[in-house]
């Protein structure tokens, strides 16, 4: 077959952009599916595709030095030494109507190959299919901080990633286990990389055009660096898995008068919930957690880590992960998507959207799903056929008034602050 060369239309646009005597400029490729796909790139990319590597070559089809193809590709072999892999070559031009093109060649040990030169187009165009629900051009300069990039926190930045949001900030402190694999977004691969690194790369390979930092950090030792990436956010998503740094942040929400998410699975991922904080506007977390309302709801232990805080130095290592509960991705995937959600909508308020609908419907600031009919949910009744009562796998919003007695929010007034 005809080989495929993916080329991302900005790099072409930045080559043609180049003045003077352009010559060969080195790249890199990545191959797959022996060797008849290609991602070219005219620089290294930040985040490295998972194909085998191979030379590429890039020039301006317009630039002196080379006359025919042959002399090119005779250039190209005295310029890299390709051990025997496929040479990739870009020449950059542009299309009778001044739109940038490009022509790919394929340089083997059996001659040259024409290639079908494919763009990876600009933003506009890579989330077509949002616009109507997403206008993707507001939606491209908001700015989200994600804590815990675990289980629930991976998807989410996923999907706001699809969703065109154009700048994260990453925190989690752990590193990626075995164990973490079933549930995560990120593979075998990534083992023993830093959660924040390996999310990273798979944001990018959504939206290669979003603005990633990372901050490999523990929340609680670090709370002015943490801090400042909230006070510089839209919105601060919060997927940690534990109370102190939840209320750690919590605090700097209301600080910074940032809207806040934050969502759990609990005990074996039987369920979980989501809280909403729009600061002086409802319940704020403490309002919520130190209230004695979620009583039995004992939060899902996922990592070692957890473990090993509870336990005695001694414990042998069997009973250590005994503790380590068991639960199904699936189960923890309603809660992200509700978080999703949730947060699309706070980033698009103010913006013409079809998420407006759902803005009128998530009136509630907290909500419970259930997995399955154990632990806090054992006594609910089977779903059967009514929708009059609880059961499992649905949504129920909570009305919960903020208390104004509260030891964090309650010593302001309910309309929101001036600063």
């Amino acid at each position: 077959m005809t080989p495929l060369v993916y080329v991302l239309e900005e790099q072409i646009r930045d080559l043609l952009s180049q003045t003077g005597d352009v010559r060969l400029v080195d790249g890199v490729a990545y191959g797959f599916d022996d060797w008849t796909v290609f991602h070219a790139y005219t620089e290294k990319p930040y985040s490295t595709p998972s194909g085998r590597i191979c030379p590429c070559v890039a020039m301006r089809s317009d630039a002196a030095g080379f006359v025919d193809e042959e002399k090119l590709m005779l250039q190209v072999r005295s310029r890299v030494d390709p051990d025997g892999d496929p040479i990739v070559v870009l020449l950059a031009g542009t299309d009778a109507g001044g739109s940038p093109s490009c022509r790919a060649l394929v340089l083997t040990e059996k001659g040259v190959a024409g290639a079908d030169a494919r763009f990876v187009p600009r933003r506009s165009e890579l989330f077509s299919r949002n616009t109507g629900l997403l206008e993707t051009s507001a939606l491209a300069d908001k700015k989200v901080v994600i804590v815990g990039l675990g289980s629930g926190g991976s998807p989410i930045a996923l999907e706001l990633a699809r969703a065109g949001i154009g700048h994260f900030t990453l925190i989690d402190f752990d590193r990626l286990e075995l164990g973490n694999i079933s549930r995560h977004v990120c593979g075998v691969n990534d083992l023993g990389r830093y959660k924040t690194l390996a999310v990273r790369d798979q944001v990018l390979q959504k939206n290669p055009y979003a603005k990633v930092s990372t901050m490999e950090i523990n929340v609680n030792q670090s709370l002015g660096q943490v801090e400042d990436a909230v006070a510089a956010c839209d919105l601060l998503i919060v997927a940690s898995d534990n109370d102190q740094s939840r209320f750690n942040l919590n605090q700097m929400s209301l600080n910074n008068n940032k809207v806040t998410l934050y969502g759990r699975a609990i005990t074996r991922a039987a369920g979980g919930d989501v809280l909403r904080v729009r600061p002086w506007k409802g319940p704020c977390y403490n309002c919520v957690f130190s209230s004695g309302l979620i009583d039995g709801r004992e939060e899902e232990m996922s990592q070692k880590r957890q473990a090993l805080a509870v336990l005695p130095a001694y414990v042998e290592e069997d009973k250590i992960n005994t503790m380590i509960q068991v639960g199904l991705s699936s189960d923890i995937a309603p809660i992200a998507n509700m978080m999703v959600k949730m947060a699309l909508v706070e980033l698009s308020r103010g913006i013409e959207t079809g998420m407006s609908t759902v803005d009128e419907d998530l009136a509630s600031d907290f909500y419970v799903w259930a997995n399955r009919r154990e632990e806090a949910y054992a006594n609910w009744p089977r779903m059967g056929f009514k929708w009059t009562h609880p059961s499992i796998l649905r949504w129920y919003g909570a009305r919960i008034d903020r208390d104004l007695d509260c030891l964090v929010c309650g010593g302001h007034l309910e309309e929101e602050p001036t600063t």
